[in-house]
C-alpha cells in the first residue's frame, strides 16, 4: 500500500515550530503536496511565533529600562583603583550579586564574604563569564581601593568580583535605590543591619531578589540561577 511518511525539522527561535513535509514512498505515483490549508496554518504559526518573540524582546527591553532608570550610574573605584560606573560597567547586560560591607566590620561581614566566596566557587566557569559579584563598601573614607584590594586578596576573590568605593552620599543613595535600608532611621543608622543581605538579579530581564548572605551558599546559588532564568 502506498502511503506517505513524514520528516520533521525544528524551525524558529525561542518558540520553535514544527514544519512537516510529505515524502512519497518508492512505488508511489509522485510526491504528495501540502494542501493550501496546511501552508496557511504553517504561515500563521510562524507569524504567531514571530509576534511572541517580538513581545518577549519588548518586555525585556522594558524591564531593562526600568532597572536602568532605578539604578544610579554613580562613579566608583574598584580594588585596582580603576574608575567604573555602577550601571554601565558593573550591571548592564550582566547577572550580578551585590552586597554592602565594610572591611572593619566584625561578625556579619566576614561571615557573608566567606559565604560569597563559596558561591563564587560553586559557580565554576560561569563566574566572571556571565555572572559577576559586586561588594560595595559603606565606609568609603576608610575603605580605599588599596584597602579593598588587600581585603579581596585575603578572601581569594577571583576576576569578576569587584570591590568598590566612592562618594559616601552617592553610595547611600545606591543602597536605598537597591532597597537595602530600614524605614526606622535608628535601625538604618546601624551599618551592621545592612551587611548581611545579598541582592541578585539579571539586568536584561529585570528579575531581582534578595536573601540573607549567611544562608547555605548552594541554596543562594540555586535561587540566583532560578530567578535569573539561567542554568548551571
Amino acid at each position: 500500500m502506498c502511503s506517505p511518511k513524514t520528516r520533521g525539522t525544528i524551525l524558529g527561535g525561542s518558540l520553535p515550530i514544527l514544519a512537516v513535509w510529505l515524502i512519497a514512498l518508492p512505488g508511489c505515483a509522485g510526491p504528495a503536496k501540502r494542501t493550501d490549508s496546511s501552508v496557511a496554518m504553517a504561515t500563521a504559526t510562524s507569524a504567531q511565533t514571530q509576534e511572541q518573540a517580538s513581545a518577549t524582546k519588548a518586555r525585556r527591553r522594558s524591564a531593562s529600562e526600568r532597572v536602568r532608570k532605578n539604578l544610579p550610574n554613580i562613579l566608583l573605584y574598584n580594588q585596582d583603583n580603576e574608575p567604573v560606573r555602577f550601571y554601565d560597567d558593573l550591571v548592564k547586560d550582566k547577572i550580578v550579586l551585590i552586597y554592602f560591607m565594610f572591611t572593619t566590620c566584625q561578625g556579619i561581614c566576614p561571615a557573608t564574604t566567606a559565604n560569597v566566596v563559596k558561591m563564587q566557587n560553586l559557580l565554576g566557569d560561569r563566574f566572571g563569564s556571565d555572572i559577576f559579584f559586586i561588594s560595595v563598601t559603606m565606609t568609603p573614607k576608610i575603605d580605599t581601593p588599596e584597602v579593598l584590594k588587600a581585603y579581596a586578596e585575603q578572601y581569594g576573590a577571583k576576576p569578576g568580583w569587584s570591590f568598590v568605593t566612592g562618594d559616601k552620599d552617592e553610595i547611600e543613595m545606591l543602597r536605598r535605590k537597591l532597597g537595602i535600608y530600614d524605614p526606622d532611621p535608628i535601625v538604618d543608622a546601624d551599618l551592621y543591619s545592612h551587611a548581611g543581605l545579598v541582592t541578585f538579579g539579571n539586568e536584561s530581564t529585570g528579575r531581582w531578589a534578595a536573601l540573607p548572605g549567611t544562608m547555605n551558599p548552594q541554596q543562594i546559588v540555586d535561587a540566583m540561577l532560578r530567578i535569573t532564568r539561567t542554568r548551571r
